[in-house]
């Protein structure tokens, strides 16, 4: 969706000259909200700037009753681990234990400027938003990220693992001391896991590209549609007929 920048010369005044740069209207974003972005601009478009209703698919309210479920137990609010999480059994349960020890945090909201400093969740300037579901403190200078996954492993490599890269680069970004930090993926339906380690010095030279590409969305001000058969497959704006240009086959 593009925006006019012209300033109509009718309107023009002599002495006077108008502003016609436009105010990208996305303030902040996610990696999910950057990875719908990158796939198609219009969707952002409708979600963030119209605020059309995106609902979740069946497949995503599942991961989320899950991910409340790992939380609820790993912090003692349950005591029985969920069926769901029985392929890890062992490893919630030494979870439950850390988080008892005070080296765990469940879903950490952690929240970034433009400048990528870590700040409060509700600040006024506030950038770049990320939730974490598990973070391993091991030591002042060694800490393990997880991220639990309901979805499939294969297909999806590529796209979990930048997530985890970023994670890895705000958890540095967070504690200035840390020197080593392991992100790892559980996909909780197959019981496999992915494993990616980093020093400060690795994760950090990624830093650049994600803020040209983050950039990218906060600084935009025309969201073109990009219809394809496997994006809008999925979209809910195709499904509800809010989008116009979605891809039919």
């Amino acid at each position: 969706m593009a925006f006019n920048t012209k300033f109509p010369a009718h309107l023009k005044v002599d002495g006077f000259e108008p502003q016609t740069k436009l105010t990208p209207p996305i303030k902040t974003w996610s990696f999910s909200g950057l990875q719908k972005f990158e796939e198609c601009p219009y969707h952002i478009f409708l979600q963030k700037v119209k605020k059309l209703p995106d609902p979740s698919g069946p497949a995503a309210q599942r991961g989320s009753e899950i991910h409340d479920k790992a939380e609820q137990y790993v912090d003692g609010r349950i005591n029985d681990l969920p069926k769901e999480l029985s392929r890890f059994e062992r490893e919630f349960k030494d979870l439950r234990k850390l988080y008892e020890d005070n080296k765990v945090e469940c879903e950490g909201e952690w929240a970034y400027d433009r400048d990528w400093t870590s700040g409060d969740w509700q600040m006024d300037e506030i950038w770049l938003r990320a939730k974490l579901d598990v973070l391993i403190h091991e030591s002042e200078t060694s800490a393990v990220i997880i991220d639990h996954k309901t979805g499939q492993k294969r297909g999806n490599e590529v796209k979990h693992g930048s997530q985890v890269m970023l994670y890895a680069i705000l958890t540095f970004l967070r504690f200035p001391k840390l020197e080593y930090v392991s992100s790892r993926l559980w996909y909780l339906d197959k019981g496999e896991t992915t494993e990616q380690n980093y020093t400060r010095e690795q994760a950090m030279a990624f830093l650049p590209k994600w803020d040209e590409r983050a950039n990218k969305l906060t600084d935009c001000v025309s969201f073109h549609a990009t219809p394809n058969w496997n994006s809008c497959k999925w979209c809910s704006y195709k499904k509800s007929g809010e989008c116009d240009f979605a891809y039919i086959k």
